[in-house]
């Protein structure tokens, strides 16, 4: 998980976390051609490049997989209320987790939302 207040600094840490996963792990099938197919992180000028380069790896491959959600961070004392945000967490990883696995029937999958949401 990286959380970030800027849709712009988050998408590009995912990114860059990711492609140095992508470099130094032999464990993903393809990951050098994807990377010499792909521009790396230094020529990613705009953020518009940041978003090419993940579009491309989630066209390329389903693993590494990201994705994008807005957590409300209100209420508490510190301005935090964690329980909201926990099971928020809680259910969205379950809802990726089950989104990633393999399952023959359509209405396990229905109802999982997939794409990018800006996070803050």
């Amino acid at each position: 998980m990286i959380a970030d207040r800027n849709p712009v600094a988050l998408a590009r840490a995912v990114a860059v976390t990711i492609h140095e996963m992508l470099e130094d792990s032999e464990a993903y099938a393809g990951a050098t051609e994807f990377l010499q197919s792909n521009p790396p992180p230094p020529d990613w000028v705009l953020p518009e490049d940041v978003d090419a380069w993940l579009e491309a790896l989630r066209e390329a491959t389903p693993y590494p997989a990201y994705s994008f959600h807005h957590v409300p961070l209100t209420g508490g004392a510190d301005g935090t209320n964690h329980t909201v945000i926990n099971r928020y967490l809680q259910h969205t990883l379950q809802e990726r987790e089950d989104a990633l696995t393999p399952d023959s029937s359509p209405s396990a999958v229905a109802g999982h939302s997939s794409g990018r949401h800006l996070a803050r």
